[in-house]
């Protein structure tokens, strides 16, 4: 509560491994996991709280070495059921901005592939993909630091690093402006 001003709701928590976020869409519709460890508090949860009010929606990252960096994003919301379509302005922070191709699609899982490119298969997760993507921060758990290449996955955000190293922990979290 203390991030930023304070007032954040966290959605996303990503720590060690403990959840396997590779679900199906109902799974990321209702939300899983616990928040006292690794969690996704739920599609629908999040639309209803970013719905009809001003929202910014905040990014944590952190590396394998412990680096720390974080991106801020105004105008957050998603789009109501079935879509779920990520809404955003551009970042700003120092983690710089991965979700340039996610803003504006709809969220995907394996078992819901909207975009026609199979990414949550490829990425073994789900998220906004369009095309597969720059940020797949519900992938699968790797070691931190794993390089992610073409042809595996992970936990990434290439604008931070600069690299798709597999990183140590994320927070996705919104508050009301």
């Amino acid at each position: 509560m203390t991030t930023d001003g304070g007032g954040w709701t966290v959605f996303q928590r990503r720590v060690n491994g403990s959840v396997d976020f590779y679900q199906v869409f109902s799974s990321y519709e209702h939300g899983f996991g616990s928040v006292r460890g690794e969690f996704w508090l739920g599609l629908k949860y999040i639309y209803a709280m970013t719905f009809n009010v001003q929202s910014e929606l905040r990014i944590d990252l952190m590396a394998a070495d412990g680096t720390m960096a974080y991106e801020v994003f105004p105008n957050f919301n998603l789009s109501a059921s079935p879509s779920y379509t990520l809404h955003a302005d551009s970042g700003h922070g120092t983690a710089g901005d991965s979700l340039q191709d996610s803003r504006g699609y709809p969220f995907s899982t394996y078992d819901r592939e909207v975009n026609g490119f199979l990414c949550a298969k490829h990425d073994h997760g789900g998220w906004w993909y369009n095309g597969c993507t720059y940020a797949n921060l519900n992938g699968q758990y790797q070691t931190p630091g794993t390089e992610i290449g073409i042809d595996s996955y992970g936990i990434y955000y290439s604008s931070f690093l600069q690299t798709n190293q597999a990183l140590k922990e994320t927070k996705l979290m919104f508050r009301r402006i």
